[in-house]
């Protein structure tokens, strides 16, 4: 690990301490909720103090944003080292992301925030860069895991299907049930009674359509559920709290990823 200077560190701490401010401004009002004289009050600096750091607020949405994605691949991480085969290895990361938009909701709205054009074109390209490496990692990190599925025949995937292909297809099933579950009002009038239920069971079905080994067992299943879910919570809370570590600069551009080894 790099050792940082004394600057160095007085500086990430305070852009640490100007996320932390903003979130409580976005969590009450949204992305227009950030003032940069409300920050520098609430830090007693300079207004010019918060500027040289990010010259607009949505400089600032997008440094939470690329936060969030940094503790939801850290959370995945975790959630990949819970299980050893592969099949569970995925199912358990379906269950992280589950964890993640109820322990981190702040995260889960941010990220949501800069889908929007007003957000992302007033943006630096430094940080709008650094956000799209942050997800593409996120995205090549996870394929091991369905590389590997391969590599010991659990998985066979069909000539012009790739990783990728089956991550995106898990991953609209989850984020696109999870937002329709944040939005929808009429889900049980629809009949849909327990929607994280439904979403695990259109995922194992996606798995089983594509015949990854071993299939789907209920009663396997809500064992692996019970094994791995209180971990992740308390994994989510250490997340939260580790603001103090010096590690994870917002412009590094240092991503964490997944080892490529197989799990203890």
């Amino acid at each position: 690990m790099t050792t940082l200077t004394a600057k160095q560190r007085e500086i990430r701490g305070r852009e640490r301490r100007i996320l932390n401010v903003a979130t409580a401004m976005v969590r009450d009002g949204g992305s227009m909720a950030i003032r940069m004289d409300a920050i520098a009050k609430q830090l007693g600096v300079t207004r010019g103090t918060i500027y040289n750091h990010f010259p607009h607020r949505e400089d600032i949405v997008l440094s939470l944003a690329d936060r969030a994605i940094r503790r939801r691949i850290e959370l995945f991480q975790f959630a990949a080292s819970l299980s050893v085969g592969s099949r569970d290895q995925i199912a358990t990361v379906g269950l992280a992301c589950e964890v993640y938009v109820d322990e981190m909701p702040d995260d889960f709205a941010v990220e949501q925030m800069i889908r929007h054009d007003n957000v992302w074109q007033k943006c630096s390209e430094a940080r709008r860069e650094n956000l799209r490496q942050c997800e593409a990692n996120c995205m090549s990190s996870l394929s091991h895991i369905i590389d590997r599925a391969i590599r010991q025949g659990d998985l066979s995937l069909p000539r012009r299907q790739s990783p990728v292909d089956v991550l995106f297809g898990l991953w609209s099933l989850t984020y696109g049930g999870m937002m329709i579950e944040l939005s929808s009002p009429s889900l049980a009038e629809l009949g849909i009674r327990d929607s994280r239920e439904t979403i695990r069971r259109n995922c194992n079905a996606m798995l089983d359509g594509l015949d990854w080994r071993p299939r789907y067992d209920a009663d396997a299943y809500r064992r692996l559920v019970r094994r791995v879910r209180r971990k992740l919570v308390a994994k989510a809370g250490q997340i939260v709290a580790s603001e103090a570590d010096d590690s994870h600069s917002l412009d590094s551009g240092a991503n964490p990823s997944f080892s490529s080894a197989e799990p203890n």
